[in-house]
């Protein structure tokens, strides 16, 4: 069969999983077509997606003309063709490509975070599948939805198309630091200091702790209110400011648990490098990898909702920082079970086949 991925940008949240699917036996032929190789935003982060473009057995077509896709597309005819495309009318460039790939008797499925409520209710995003995704839905005979929660959701929209729980993957990194040893429980965030990710209210609840030693990658809006609660942290506070992205793996390792407090993540791919390196990881119950930590032995969620639910949670965290450590390998066996890119390739295969 022929996998085609229509994507917004080459994802470094994708491509894990993407470039183990040629050696599967049932795949002919995989292809991701962009009209962009990355942001310039990301760029400026310190993302380099053009190091994803160097994978044996993936093809890529960036920035094509419609012309060129048809060209793509006319040469999977006489082939089992699936398409997967990042939503339905999410994003203007892959809307053309959608369209026209109506024309062509291929499979459609469509990879999606769940609908962003931090800006928007549900209603308002129901209305606008309504409005813009509906008439293209029973063209559609597969969905991936990042995470669990949303689901139901999808599978209200239609009978005949299959709905499935998807995750982002990240490259795999092997640990090479030990594990800490401090007296204090080591807990780091690393993300956009904006409210949206939640940092300064986590920060009031977490800086309180006298066990804790925190760490802080990132900038952004909230900085100048962490650095002045900072002033009556009770816990040790380090401020490592943005830093590049090689370095991110180097300072978790220096760490304990990781937390990801956001009001709204459609996924969070942070949790899964935290995980990949033995950290146990805390999330708000508003972020898609929360669907990652199903057991305890690989982290704990804590609810928005609730007042006191992050302190419950850092506070038994600290009772069970040594347990947290001696069980870092067993989260690092299980990463790479059921979140490497080869996991997740194997468990996208099953959902293709077994409709």
């Amino acid at each position: 069969m022929n996998l085609i991925f229509l994507q917004n940008c080459v994802s470094p949240h994708q491509m894990p999983y993407i470039k183990e699917l040629p050696a599967i036996t049932e795949v002919d032929r995989v292809v991701v077509v962009s009209p962009r190789v990355d942001y310039d935003d990301r760029k400026l982060m310190g993302w380099q997606a053009s190091s994803l473009l160097d994978v044996e057995g993936v093809e890529f077509v960036i920035a094509p003309s419609l012309e060129q896709v048809a060209v793509l597309y006319d040469s999977c005819k006489g082939t089992e063709t699936h398409c997967f495309f990042l939503g339905i009318n999410a994003f203007k460039e892959i809307v053309a490509w959608m369209k026209f790939s109506l024309k062509y008797p291929f499979k459609r499925g469509m990879i999606t975070e769940p609908p962003l409520l931090y800006n928007h209710p549900l209603w308002q995003h129901k209305l606008r599948f309504a409005l813009k995704d509906w008439r293209y839905v029973k063209y559609f005979n597969q969905v991936l939805v990042m995470g669990d929660g949303f689901v139901p959701y999808y599978e209200k929209w239609s009978k005949h198309w299959k709905v499935s729980p998807f995750i982002y993957c990240t490259e795999w990194k092997e640990r090479s630091l030990p594990i800490p040893t401090s007296e204090q429980l080591k807990v780091l965030f690393v993300g956009s200091l904006s409210d949206r990710k939640n940092v300064a209210s986590a920060f009031e609840v977490l800086s309180q702790k006298a066990k804790l030693e925190i760490g802080i990658v990132g900038d952004g809006e909230q900085r100048a209110t962490i650095e002045q609660m900072i002033l009556n942290a009770k816990a040790k506070v380090v401020m490592y400011g943005m830093q590049p992205m090689k370095m991110i793996p180097e300072i978790m390792q220096e760490y304990d648990v990781l937390i990801l407090p956001s009001k709204h993540d459609g996924w969070g791919a942070v949790v899964n490098e935290a995980l990949t390196l033995g950290l146990y990881v805390i999330c708000s119950n508003h972020c898609g990898a929360s669907y990652l930590l199903k057991e305890e032995q690989q982290g704990k969620v804590f609810s928005l909702e609730t007042a006191d639910s992050l302190n419950n949670v850092i506070s038994t965290c600290i009772a069970k920082r040594d347990w947290i450590r001696t069980t870092a390998d067993v989260r690092i066996a299980w990463s790479k079970e059921h979140i490497s890119g080869k996991a997740v390739a194997k468990y996208f295969m099953q959902q293709i086949v077994n409709r």
